[in-house]
Parts: structure tokens; sequence; C-alpha cells
């Protein structure tokens, strides 16, 4: 259209809210003690019911059980997806980690000494502090200044010239240090 000679591009980010409450989030640790909790209330109904040990008259037994089997589907759910994240995570780690090797060893192989600490392999599996929001699973918190924010960070590419947009993304990665490349590939 002859609007836009790219010259000089800036990248910046900002932090967007998602349409979700960081307190709607469920961590690997606390869903555990959940499964374990509602487990044992299930374990509990059917032994009183079994023992004829005075249910409340207003309590449905078969209500009762199915509620709670369906926060056990639920908390597996939520679980599952916690360790997919866990398992894409350490893949990347553990990728990173076999670079880092690979690299210091080229060091000693060209008979330099490699700086710095020998890198320490990646931990694996869930921990008990990821977490999972209910409401809008993409989102992250994310460091906003002092607070933190449930959300997305906002990329944009601008010409500093014609201050147009050149290029857009949001990301769930907090820290803007790794979009330039992504920000660039067309």
């Amino acid at each position: 259209m002859g609007v836009l000679k790219l010259g000089v591009v800036s990248l910046d980010g900002t932090k967007i809210k998602a349409n979700a409450s960081k307190h709607t989030a469920m961590s690997y640790g606390h869903a555990k003690q959940l499964e374990a909790r509602i487990h044992a209330e299930i374990a509990e109904l059917k032994r009183r019911a079994e023992a004829a040990e005075g249910l409340p008259d207003d309590l449905s037994l078969p209500e009762e059980l199915g509620r709670r089997e369906v926060r056990l589907a639920k908390i597996r759910e939520v679980k599952a997806q916690i360790e997919a994240r866990a398992r894409e995570r350490d893949a990347q780690a553990q990728a990173e980690y076999d670079e880092k090797v690979k690299r210091r060893q080229e060091q000693r192989d060209q008979g330099k000494r490699p700086g710095g600490r020998e890198p320490q392999p990646p931990t694996t599996g869930a921990q008990d502090s990821d977490q999972l929001n209910l409401t809008d699973p993409e989102s992250r918190i994310l460091p906003a200044g002092s607070d933190f924010v449930q959300g997305y960070n906002a990329q944009a590419a601008v010409d500093a010239e014609s201050m147009l947009i050149v290029a857009h993304d949001a990301v769930q990665a907090a820290n803007d240090k790794r979009q330039v490349e992504p920000m660039l590939e067309p």
C-alpha cells in the first residue's frame, strides 16, 4: 500500500488481565489434598450407611456420593492438565540442560575451561506449587510492577517513524526477553 517502509521497529510488552480471578486457581498440592479428603468422606459415608449409623434424614446418600464423584472427576481433570503442563516444561528444561552440557563439553574438547557452575539437571514431574486457573486455564499469574495479575503478556512491534503496529501477540511468558525472535517471524 506504500504506507510503510520498515526501518526501526520497537517492541514492548505489557501485562493484561484475563477474565479470571487469580484466586480461582488450584495448585497441584491442594488438588492432591482435596482428592484424599473426598476419598475419606466417601468411605465414611459408605461406612455409616452400611452400619445404619444414623445418617441425617435430609441426607440422600446417592446424591451425596454423586456430588463427591463429580468433584473427584474435576480434580482428576485438573491434576491431569497440570501434569501435562509439567511434562511440556520438563521436556523444554531437559533440552536446555542438554544444550548447556553439550556447550560445556565442546569448550572442554577445545581445551578451554568452561566458566560458572556445572548445570544442574532439571527437576521433573508436577510440583505441589504448579497451578491451573479453573476459569481461564490458558492464563498465568504474572508479575506486574509490585503486584501480580492473572492474565497474559501482550506484545506489540511498532514502526518507529509511522507509529503503525506491524506485529502483535499475546503470550503466557512473564518475561519479554524471549519475544523478539517470534515477533520477527512472518
